[in-house]
């Protein structure tokens, strides 16, 4: 576990100026659960590309929370029983007004390999802000020196559409044939009495 005042010291470094990652080689995704009322849940996905970190794996991260817009008060970590055991999680309360709360997630082992996504992490909380929560800022660090390693936001995850299933589509082109020729009887009929001879 990482003392606390460590912590605290790296939370404060966030403050001064850092240089940006020409492109972005770990990213954060979020999927935002709704939760009733004002109470949401942010469940985090965490994806090691491998080209800030060579074969390092992702071993410290912290995901910022500001407390003008969550209830720093009801921010609870609700990642599920497997993660817990492989992460040491603790939200780091913020002193305001220039620090945020953070999200700090540690690997007790393994971390997240380069070419990997671990999902799960999870955190509930009251939304204070206006709309619905969104992306957040989050840094990754070198577990040992606390170097900061990279910065960037969080983006929502992509919404994955099912894909049809063969018969699903089999049976959809079934009933447009029959839809396509009941429609083309009515039409022969009405032109076959439209020709009759009126008597």
């Amino acid at each position: 576990m990482v003392p606390k005042f460590c912590k605290v010291v790296v939370s404060l470094s966030l403050l001064l100026p850092v240089s940006a990652v020409a492109s972005p080689s770990i990213s954060i995704s979020y999927t935002l659960v709704p939760m009733g009322g004002n109470s949401y849940k942010y469940v985090y996905s965490i994806t090691n590309n491998g080209t800030l970190t060579g074969s390092a794996p992702v071993q410290l991260f912290d995901i910022l929370f500001d407390t003008s817009q969550y209830q720093e008060s009801s921010l609870q970590i609700v990642t599920p029983a497997n993660l817990n055991a492989q992460w040491s999680q603790e939200i780091l309360t913020g002193i305001p007004p220039a620090v945020p709360a953070a999200y700090d997630a540690l690997a007790l082992a393994g971390g997240v390999p380069a070419g990997t996504t671990v999902t799960g992490f999870a955190v509930q909380f009251t939304w204070l802000g206006s709309g619905t929560p969104g992306s957040q800022p989050f840094q990754i660090y070198d577990p040992t020196t606390f170097t900061l390693l990279q910065s960037g936001q969080t983006t929502s995850a992509p919404v994955s559409v099912p894909a049809a299933s063969v018969l699903s589509l089999i049976l959809i082109s079934f009933g447009l044939a029959l839809t396509v020729a009941f429609q083309t009887r009515i039409w022969n009929l009405r032109q076959i009495r439209a020709s009759a001879p009126v008597e």
